[in-house]
């Protein structure tokens, strides 16, 4: 394996379905660690998917119980590990987080790293079976969390709103179903099954390793490779949107107390596209920050919205904007926000709209590079994407974006799908 050194710089490579990338920085006291499986998005298994990392942090062979395990961690120097599913585009992530006090920072300098692997090895290659299977008593008890998880999404109606848009973007493309399943492909699962999953996925599935710390990447780059060598299958990224619906608009009931409008746009553009950053802009001065035509026009000059945003899907090439409003508020809402994206098309905003936003972008970025957990999430969708610019490249590049070349991506912006949630009651708003 060849590794490059770049301080301040993720460093690894791709190889047999395996990907490791190291940031090797002075900056934090802990080392924090990352690892997941990756698999496309499914009905078939997805549910599965977002079961087994929460059975396989409740024991493995060396510590079978939930509570042997935290004991573990607290021998760890107080060391936190999480285990969960993620979703990017196409993709379903098996994901483990484990974060850990650096050695050199205590009496003794134990070698807190190692032994941090040692416990993610454990998780991932050694669960706790009964007799060759996960413990029944356990995978029911998750597969009721998980049923659980899919139940609060539905009670979030913001979020629900806006699950409902992707799937109707979507048009039963992997990228528009959800993390976790039904509750009926939950209700599948069984223990047998769920151990024949999870074998598939340690042999099978592309796995992604990274790690944030003050480590010496010539000296961790062989102990992954002894904890996580070998072949799997090939990894591939996500898939952008291809579809092309034309303004359409759907409108359902639920029991809400506010309306949920929300809008897909095609923009034809992802984070691994040179003109990323000028769309980025784009969607800053729209509706990105307080400052942007939407919360200004919408929600503060209007009164029409409780909030109002746009925000970049980064690996499927939408944007997406959202609002809460009075169901009344429908039309008049809805007429602000396309004549903002319209103003947009046409160059109608200012040079201190442009820096109030270069501005804004620049402290998140800046904000990012302090928190591990920002760290690894970028780089994560970096790979998954297939490219992209994070850090003080992806600053320099939003500094060089000119007026001109946010008219030009705004040219690509239209409206793909429109989507109200309203109460049951109120009147229609057309179809």
């Amino acid at each position: 394996m060849t590794w490059s050194k770049a301080p301040e710089h993720f460093v690894g490579e791709w190889r047999d379905g395996l990907g490791w990338y190291i940031y090797p920085t002075s900056r934090f006291k802990t080392v924090t660690m990352y690892a997941a499986w990756i698999r496309p998005l499914s009905t078939y298994d997805r549910a599965y998917g977002a079961v087994l990392p929460q059975v396989l942090k409740r024991g493995t062979e060396k510590w079978p119980t939930r509570r042997m395990m935290e004991t573990r961690l607290e021998e760890l120097y107080g060391a936190s590990f999480r285990a969960d599913v993620g979703k990017l585009g196409d993709k379903q992530l098996m994901t483990f987080h484990l974060n850990v006090v650096n050695g050199q920072f205590l009496p003794k300098k134990p070698d807190t790293v190692t032994a941090a692997l040692d416990f993610l090895t454990e998780v991932l290659d050694h669960p706790h079976l009964v007799d060759g299977l996960f413990a029944q008593d356990v995978v029911e008890q998750e597969k009721a969390q998980v049923k659980r998880q899919i139940a609060a999404l539905i009670n979030d109606k913001g979020q629900y709103a806006l699950a409902r848009l992707i799937e109707l973007v979507a048009d039963g493309a992997p990228f528009g179903l959800r993390k976790w399943g039904t509750a009926e492909e939950v209700d599948a699962v069984d223990q047998a099954s769920l151990t024949r999953f999870r074998d598939t996925v340690r042999h099978e599935a592309p796995f992604l390793f990274l790690v944030v710390g003050d480590v010496d990447v010539d000296r961790m780059a062989p102990l992954l490779q002894d904890r996580f060598g070998g072949s799997r299958g090939t990894f591939a990224t996500v898939e952008p949107y291809r579809g092309q619906h034309h303004g359409k608009t759907v409108v359902e009931e639920e029991n809400v107390s506010q309306g949920k409008l929300a809008f897909a746009y095609r923009t034809g553009l992802t984070a691994k596209d040179a003109d990323y950053p000028a769309l980025m802009m784009y969607s800053g001065i729209l509706g990105g920050f307080s400052h942007s035509k939407l919360f200004l026009n919408v929600r503060e000059k209007a009164s029409l919205a409780y909030y109002a945003y746009s925000r970049l899907d980064p690996a499927v090439a939408l944007m997406i904007v959202g609002a809460g409003i009075e169901f009344s508020h429908y039309e008049a809402a809805r007429q602000i926000i396309e004549e903002q994206v319209e103003a947009m098309r046409r160059g109608q905003f200012s040079d201190e709209e442009l820096a109030f936003t270069l501005k804004g972008y620049v402290n998140d970025i800046l904000s990012e590079e302090d928190s591990p957990g920002q760290l690894i999430a970028r780089q994560v969708e970096r790979q998954l994407v297939g490219g992209g610019l994070s850090g003080q490249e992806l600053i320099e590049a939003l500094s060089r974006v000119r007026r001109e070349d946010i008219i030009r991506v705004a040219q690509a912006v239209h409206l793909d799908t429109a989507y109200f949630l309203t109460n049951k009651g109120e009147p229609g708003h057309g179809t």
